[in-house]
């Protein structure tokens, strides 16, 4: 809290006004974005001495493939496009990198080598971006299912601007968590519409929404979410997506070890690619040991 206070100034800020502005669906999409992007940046250990893994990684997800070539002497990783013609359409013989300080159209294999994410050269950036759309409609329809169960006994039907201007303050305070008596200015009467509304099994739902999409999008990238194992399903039923998982990860793992096979080559490198060992894969529920087989394994 100490660097978050230092960082921003709590005390000029109604925090009020500031959740209820930034429960938004533009908010959440950019945050679900950010944080998905983030979440695919960890699924490989690389070691890609002197470029960086995390300019490798940004430009294969972002736009499914990156070429690597010398700057100044210096290996670098470019955006760019591949160009020219071949007897493939995908296959082509140049790329055109392009960074703030360099272009240049360059002859793969010669000038520079290409790596792909995967096999057709497909970015993860769609796949985060469709995700990102889930979880912000999700996330906001909760909040509002959330907050619309505070007064479930009904919500003011105004007649007028000045009752309009109360009926604001009232939302203000119940966003807030706070009760506040609607004060009825002009005795205009105001009515009361939608009353008992049953809203707690509306707010179960969407949170287990929120939660399956979330998981949908773990085993898009390959990943087996915990989701599974806490269902009531037999192992069966759990791993049956598994090998479609795999053909995902190891696809993109493939492609990211022949290309870096090519860079090793022609640059006199070491560069390699594994899982990150840190992330629970699927290929680690496939193993027919048992939890404490392993266990016991690891101790001997």
């Amino acid at each position: 809290m100490g660097y978050l206070a230092t960082w921003l100034d709590w005390s000029t800020i109604n925090i009020a006004d500031y959740a209820r502005e930034n429960s938004t669906y533009s908010t959440f999409y950019f945050y679900w974005r950010d944080e998905l992007f983030g979440r695919v940046m960890r699924l490989f250990d690389e070691k890609t001495d002197p470029v960086p893994q995390r300019e490798i990684e940004v430009r294969l997800m972002l736009q499914g493939h990156c070429a690597i070539a010398p700057y100044k002497n210096k290996l670098t990783a470019f955006f760019g496009e591949p160009n020219g013609i071949s007897v493939y359409f995908d296959e082509k013989p140049n790329y055109c990198v392009h960074s703030p300080v360099y272009s240049e159209n360059l002859k793969i294999g010669r000038d520079c080598e290409m790596i792909r994410n995967n096999v057709l050269m497909n970015p993860l950036f769609d796949v985060i971006h469709h995700y990102a759309i889930l979880l912000a409609h999700t996330e906001v329809t909760y909040i509002n299912t959330a907050v619309n169960a505070r007064y479930a006994n009904g919500a003011p039907v105004v007649k007028n601007e000045i009752q309009k201007r109360g009926f604001k303050r009232f939302i203000s305070k119940i966003f807030n968590g706070q009760y506040e008596p609607f004060e009825d200015l002009g005795d205009m009467g105001v009515e009361y519409a939608g009353a008992h509304l049953n809203t707690a099994e509306h707010v179960v739902d969407l949170w287990d929404a929120r939660q399956r999409i979330l998981a949908d999008f773990m085993k898009d990238i390959g990943i087996k979410s915990g989701l599974e194992k806490r269902s009531n399903t037999v192992e069966t039923e759990a791993n049956a997506d598994t090998p479609a998982m795999l053909i995902n990860l190891n696809d993109m793992l493939n492609e990211r070890m022949e290309g870096f096979e090519r860079v090793n080559r022609h640059y006199k490198t070491n560069w390699t690619c594994e899982l990150n060992k840190d992330i629970d894969y699927v290929n680690m529920f496939t193993d027919p040991r048992t939890a404490e087989e392993k266990e016991d394994e690891e101790t001997i």
